[in-house]
């Protein structure tokens, strides 16, 4: 949790940060309420910063924010810079194929230097949650967001060339949700004492 008065919640610094922004609060609330769906799957000291960062994952794009208009490292900069945890930064700053994008801003040194990657399952949580979450915030297929993001940026632009690249790797990580997801609720669903059959 944040050091920013400290009694502030994500939602709250998201609410004032992207006010204003087009849709981008409403897809961050969908983004954290998709996140709730899958916290449980992710190691458990990462599950309040994943949550977190549901919440905070776009507020790099708020133009208080705005350095290097890369809106992760943007937003992972103001994040630390007022005392939230580092997990929740290294999550806003490489969510959903922000590596991809700092090589083409020419930002890579940056990031890295800066920011420590976070957990694969983490930062694969996170990826499936923005990538089943539309604009307006309901719920999509990851295909149909990677899609509408295409659409919406010119062929030539940073953010398109990043989410065509970073495509593979994004499908993959919904996959890594879905699949740990699936024998999550096998397990669940099993008498105790059959977990490990």
């Amino acid at each position: 949790m944040a050091a920013e008065s400290t009694c502030f919640t994500a939602a709250e610094i998201a609410g004032r940060l992207l006010r204003g922004l087009d849709t981008r609060l409403q897809h961050s609330a969908a983004v954290a309420a998709q996140v709730d769906r899958v916290a449980d799957l992710v190691e458990a000291d990462w599950r309040a910063d994943l949550s977190d960062a549901g919440w905070l994952h776009d507020v790099g794009y708020s133009s208080e924010l705005v350095r290097t208009g890369f809106h992760p490292l943007d937003g992972a900069r103001w994040l630390r810079d007022h005392g939230w945890d580092a997990k929740t930064c290294r999550l806003v700053a490489y969510h959903t194929g922000a590596f991809d994008e700092a090589r083409l801003h020419g930002l890579t040194a940056d990031l890295t230097a800066e920011f420590d990657p976070p957990p694969r399952l983490a930062a694969a949580a996170l990826a499936w949650a923005d990538l089943t979450s539309s604009p307006i915030g309901e719920r999509w297929d990851p295909e149909r967001r990677i899609a509408d993001i295409l659409d919406r940026y010119p062929p030539r632009s940073i953010v398109h060339e990043a989410i065509r690249s970073s495509r593979p790797a994004l499908l993959a990580a919904v996959r890594d949700i879905e699949s740990v997801s699936r024998h999550h609720d096998g397990l669940r669903s099993r008498p105790p004492g059959r977990y490990l059959a």
